[in-house]
């Protein structure tokens, strides 16, 4: 039994992601490099938070 209750959970999202941003979210390190994974996950946390605040009207109800 799915438990989870997220708003607009099965919307699908793009976000645009270099080939090296992507890998470093694999956990490839680029040369001590944190940078791009940084960046990976600025874009990532953008883009959810933009489609979460698109309405703002949903019941915000989280349950793991």
């Amino acid at each position: 039994m799915n438990m989870t209750k997220i708003p607009q959970g099965d919307e699908v999202l793009t976000v645009e992601l270099t080939v090296k941003e992507l890998i470093a979210l694999t956990g490839v390190r680029f040369n001590d490099n944190n940078s791009l994974k940084v960046s990976a996950h600025k874009k990532l946390n953008s883009a959810l938070e933009q489609t979460m605040n698109k309405d703002s009207s949903h019941e915000r109800a989280y349950y793991l």
